[in-house]
């Protein structure tokens, strides 16, 4: 089955490209990005691509979806490929006496919450929380 193209990119985005590969070329190493040029290509992936806004950039998309969450003020959403396990009984109530795990990882980052049985805990909280925190 033969892909089909999506909506055409933002415009700006390959003169954005054009900006960032010479503040490449001039940098020196191991510099972030300047403010502007993530703000720019903020601005562009807030067309609803950031995906493809970051690949036709050459930018981290998971930084540039994070600071577009950040512009909106949310809590970015797990990427497609991001993997969680959340078993009902360990949320909702263990019939088992040792309790509940509730595990996160982010790659950077591990969270294990242990409990004991009865106790109950806001996972979607803790996962916000999670999610949120300076990494």
């Amino acid at each position: 089955m033969a892909r089909t193209a999506g909506p055409a990119l933002p415009a700006g985005v390959k003169l954005l490209r054009k900006r960032i590969d010479y503040w490449r070329r001039t940098r020196d190493r191991r510099t972030p990005m300047p403010v502007d040029l993530w703000d720019e290509a903020v601005a562009l992936a807030r067309s609803g691509r950031a995906y493809a806004v970051a690949h036709a950039l050459g930018v981290n998309f998971e930084g540039l979806r994070r600071r577009v969450a950040e512009a909106v003020g949310g809590v970015p959403r797990a990427s497609p490929s991001a993997f969680v396990e959340l078993s009902g009984t360990e949320i909702i109530g263990s019939a088992s006496a040792s309790g509940a795990v509730v595990e996160l990882s982010d790659g950077a980052a591990r969270l294990t919450v242990r409990m004991a049985a009865g106790v109950e805990l806001d996972v979607a909280r803790v996962v916000a929380a999670f999610r949120r925190r300076e990494a």
